[in-house]
């Protein structure tokens, strides 16, 4: 697996109930994407992709990539993705090779990140919101 190290432990009951994410449902989102994958044409840049999960302006996506050299096998040809559309840009990712239970964890870890990238957007979004209305010196409020 590239970049993380997980193990299941890190999903406490908490952890997955404050962000109404439970570790199996995650896997199980996976590995639906993953199945949809083999029936999916291949794109022109030689990659397949489906999205796992939305949360607001971040998608979480599970890319193949399908004409990979055979002397790249070190690189993982399942990248899990969280793409940001207000960004226009991946924002974090994690490779997979055969979906063992490490990498699922890792995978899943992945996603319960995405969820907290979205609700720190829709805070840091608030607070802005709130910023521009709040009374400002004695010329009224800030447009």
């Amino acid at each position: 697996m590239a970049r993380r190290k997980s193990f299941y432990p890190m999903f406490s009951p908490s952890l997955s109930n404050a962000l109404l994410l439970e570790p199996d449902q995650l896997e199980q989102n996976i590995l639906l994407a993953y199945v949809q994958l083999a029936a999916m044409p291949d794109q022109v840049n030689g990659a397949r992709t489906a999205t796992v999960a939305n949360f607001g302006s971040v998608e979480v996506r599970l890319t193949e990539l399908t004409q990979m050299e055979d002397t790249r096998r070190h690189i993982p040809s399942f990248w899990l993705e969280v793409y940001s559309h207000t960004a226009h840009t991946i924002i974090d990712s994690c490779g997979c090779f055969e979906f063992n239970e490490a990498e699922l964890a890792a995978a899943a870890e992945l996603i319960c990140e995405a969820k907290r990238i979205d609700e720190t957007a829709l805070k840091a979004d608030a607070v802005a919101a709130a910023t521009r209305l709040r009374p400002h010196g004695d010329r009224g409020m800030r447009a």
